[in-house]
């Protein structure tokens, strides 16, 4: 016997009630249905100096709070690797719970269970999102409190980039591309790395179509750029500029488009960032840091207003991905 008609348009208009409430604390949205992305905390920026630093031990060195499938703290991830600093801050993955959608320690860390708990052992109880990447320093003597550094990815990049101890000098921030730096960044954050958020979590139609014109004319931009301009997009060095862009389009084929609907064209119609992609892919120790299988699992497993059977798809490796 089929469903009466009036039964699914109730059923609908009860799930799309329910839906925005959900969307409404996982991603809020402006009064035209745009995602609009929380701010992080605002802290005091300070970095331990180079004398500090040699005299710790090191579990008393910084921590650099971490998640696999987090793209924003993939980029932190990757400089932290980059510049060989596992000598001087130490490097924590923390797991998605997908049952209440928050970062957890396994082992505990510093006596926190939940990123939440060691927020608040920084100092900051009124934060309504504990995020990853964070930076704090539990300092040299065993406190109740530690400080945190920061919990910026765009601004980690910069602070990792001058880090008073690497095992390198290769700078990523050079002041003579800061300006190109400064421009791609404003493009890439709130086109692409944003742009992929903003079309999974578009309210509505006129939403989703502005945002995923947006995400595709910039892709079209950096395309035609590496073309002329490449191998990288400030030229012929690597900068942080390619870093804040790639763990977005790494994930591309396992998240972003099946789950967050960025259809528009297909990767792999974009020949030179297919190139620039696998080029990085295969630098210092970065292929580590790309865990395809996790990213499907936290994505598909957490954001149940986007995939309310929390079915987790079978897809490709990580090496398919990038050798295909």
């Amino acid at each position: 016997m089929a469903t009466p008609p009036i039964l699914v348009k109730a059923a609908k208009e009860i799930w799309n009630c329910e839906w925005n409430i959900l969307m409404n604390g996982l991603a809020p949205s402006d009064s035209k249905g745009n995602y609009k992305r929380p701010k992080n905390l605002q802290s005091e920026i300070q970095i331990p100096t180079k004398d500090d630093l040699r005299d710790r031990d090191m579990d008393q060195m910084p921590y650099l709070i971490i998640g696999k499938s987090c793209p924003w703290a993939h980029r932190v991830w990757i400089m932290h690797e980059i510049k060989g600093l596992k000598g001087t801050i130490n490097l924590n993955i923390a797991q998605v719970n997908t049952s209440s959608g928050r970062w957890i320690f396994q082992p505990n860390l510093k006596g926190c269970k939940t990123l939440q708990d060691l927020y608040k052992k920084c100092n900051k109880y009124n934060i309504k999102r504990a995020t990853v990447p964070m930076l704090f320093d539990p300092g040299k003597k065993a406190k109740s409190k530690f400080r945190l550094i920061n919990n910026e990815s765009a601004e980690l990049l910069e602070i990792l980039n001058e880090w008073p101890i690497s095992s390198n000098n290769l700078d990523l921030n050079p002041k003579n591309h800061y300006e190109k730096i400064f421009n791609w960044q404003n493009l890439i954050q709130e086109n692409i790395n944003n742009g992929v958020y903003k079309c999974g979590f578009a309210r509505n139609q006129k939403a989703y179509d502005k945002a995923s014109k947006d995400l595709f004319s910039t892709l079209n931009i950096i395309e035609e750029s590496l073309k002329i301009n490449g191998p990288w997009l400030c030229g012929k060095n690597l900068t942080i500029a390619d870093i804040r862009l790639f763990p977005t389009l790494i994930r591309w084929e396992s998240v972003y488009k099946p789950l967050f609907k960025c259809g528009q064209k297909p990767i792999e119609s974009f020949p030179n960032i297919i190139k620039w992609r696998k080029t990085i892919f295969n630098l210092y120790n970065i292929k580590n840091t790309c865990h395809a299988d996790s990213w499907r699992e936290d994505y598909f497993g957490a954001l149940f207003p986007l995939n309310p059977s929390s079915i987790i798809p079978k897809g490709e490796s990580i090496n398919e991905i990038i050798n295909r």
